[in-house]
């Protein structure tokens, strides 16, 4: 979510409401914590145990980085794999889980069709400060469906799901969504400090 001082600045058509704007609560809160040696966990608000993980590995050098989601509730059973091109720009996920449903998000667009009834679905950035925290919302064509925020460090960030009775699978399809936004960012971030270094060198 915005923070308060940017929410002015934010255009909004008037006829889409905004569930934030009137102090609703969202239907699912997930908390991302990086803890450390590629690996970072997510709770449920109450939770005592993480829902999911992902670890991030280094394929090659040269072919970047693949991140794996797992469920630790269930031995570390592979939800999806994501994997991030930069030519063209795009995400892919795949949902292992789910006999290879594979979502491509092209980074020129930035949009993809979901699955469960939600159709095409677009990411929207709300605020970013360099090299710092980050805001996007993932939206329909009238509605929130998904916000995501990290923090100045990169380590704390929280998946919010706004709308409710979403069959199980499109909800943790939005999980894995959102965890590939944050992912993204960060390694967005990780790139561009490597070639500012390079470029001083």
């Amino acid at each position: 979510m915005a923070p308060a001082w940017l929410e002015k600045f934010i255009v909004r058509d008037p006829l889409i409401p905004d569930p934030r704007l009137n102090n609703e609560q969202p239907s699912l809160e997930i908390h991302y914590t990086d803890v450390g040696d590629h690996r970072r966990i997510l709770k449920a608000v109450g939770d005592t145990e993480p829902c999911y993980a992902v670890r991030r590995k280094t394929v090659l050098e040269v072919w970047g980085d693949k991140y794996f989601v797992t469920s630790p509730r269930e031995a570390d059973k592979e939800i999806a794999w994501m994997d991030f091109h930069s030519i063209p720009p795009s995400t892919e996920i795949n949902f292992t889980s789910r006999n290879d449903h594979v979502i491509k998000i092209k980074g020129s667009q930035e949009a993809y069709e979901s699955s469960g009834g939600l159709g095409r679905l677009h990411w929207k950035p709300t605020s970013m400060v360099p090299y710092g925290e980050a805001s996007w919302e993932l939206r329909d064509e009238q509605n929130l469906v998904l916000s995501v925020t990290i923090d100045h460090r990169q380590m704390n960030g929280v998946i919010s799901i706004w709308k409710e009775k979403i069959e199980p699978k499109t909800v943790e399809e939005l999980i894995v969504v959102g965890i590939s936004q944050l992912e993204g960012y960060k390694r967005l971030l990780r790139t561009s400090k490597i070639s500012g270094v390079m470029a001083v060198a």
